[in-house]
C-alpha cells in the first residue's frame, strides 16, 4: 500500500493568544497549568496547530474535534461511526514541534534538537544496541551527538506509529544506517518483527534538529509543509 502523509514542521515560538479558542475546555485547563509561560505558548501552539490540520481533514471546527488521549495508548480523533479515519502524530523538542497527518495509514514522528557537547554515551550503552552503539563510535567525535540523535528519533518514530511507547526496550529496535538510503530498522523476535515493514525516512526540517517519520505502509508519499 502507497500512504500520502503530510508533514508540518512548526515554530512554536511564534504563537499567539488567540489559538485558545480553537481548543478544548480541557485542553485550555492543561495549558493554564504551566508553570512557565514560554511552555504554556508551545502547548497551546502545538495543539491549535493540530486541531486546524485535523479540521481541514475533517470539514468540522477545530474547537468541535474530539481527541481521545491515554496514558498508556496511542491518542486517536474520535469521529462519526463510518467516517473516514484519519492518522495522525505529534512530536516537539525545543523550540519546534512536527505534526504528522494521513488519511491512509498510521503514522509516528518524532524530532530532537542536537545539543552539541552534551553527554549522550551512557544513555547510548543503556538504551542503544551493541550495534548502534559501535556504529556511533565510528563517527567522528564532533558528529557524535547528530547520530546519537538520528538514532533515538527514527526508534521513536517507530514505536509512535506502532503505539507502542517505550514499553518496547529500545535495544531490540535497531537502527541502521547506509549511504543514500532509507533507515533500516531490525526486531529480533516474532513479537515485533512488524516494525521492520514500516515505511521510514528521516526528514530534514531544520538545522541542529534530527527528525524521522515512520508510516504502517510499504510506501509513502510525503509531503512537508511550514518548514
Amino acid at each position: 500500500m502507497n500512504a500520502r502523509v503530510q508533514v508540518t514542521c512548526l515554530d512554536v515560538t511564534d504563537s499567539e493568544l488567540q489559538y485558545e479558542r480553537l481548543l478544548s475546555a480541557a485542553e485550555c485547563v492543561r495549558g493554564a497549568r504551566f508553570k512557565f509561560e514560554k511552555d504554556r505558548k508551545r502547548f497551546v501552539a502545538v495543539r491549535a496547530s493540530l486541531r486546524r490540520l485535523l479540521a481541514r481533514e475533517t470539514g468540522l471546527a477545530p474547537a468541535d474535534l474530539v481527541i481521545w488521549e491515554s496514558n498508556h495508548e496511542k491518542p486517536r480523533l474520535v469521529l462519526s461511526p463510518g467516517a473516514p479515519k484519519v492518522f495522525f502524530n505529534v512530536s516537539h523538542s525545543a523550540d519546534y514541534a512536527v505534526i504528522a497527518v494521513s488519511r491512509d495509514a498510521e503514522v509516528g514522528v518524532d524530532i530532537e534538537q542536537i545539543r552539541a557537547g552534551q553527554p549522550f554515551q551512557g544513555l547510548a550503552r543503556r538504551f542503544y544496541s551493541p550495534g548502534e552503539n559501535g556504529w556511533l563510535e565510528s563517527i567522528a567525535p564532533e558528529r557524535q551527538a547528530e547520530a546519537f540523535c538520528r538514532i533515538w528519533s527514527v526508534k521513536e518514530a517507530v514505536l509512535k506509529c506502532a503505539g507502542l511507547g517505550l514499553s518496547v526496550p529500545t535495544q531490540k529496535v535497531e537502527v541502521v544506517f547506509a549511504a543514500n538510503a532509507p533507515p533500516l530498522v531490525k526486531c529480533p523476535g516474532p513479537e515485533w518483527r512488524h516494525l521492520e515493514h514500516f515505511s521510514v525516512q528521516e526528514l530534514h526540517l531544520v538545522d541542529g534538529y534530527a527528525s524521522a517519520l515512520a508510516v504502517d505502509a510499504e510506501q509513502a508519499d510525503v509531503e512537508v509543509l511550514g518548514t
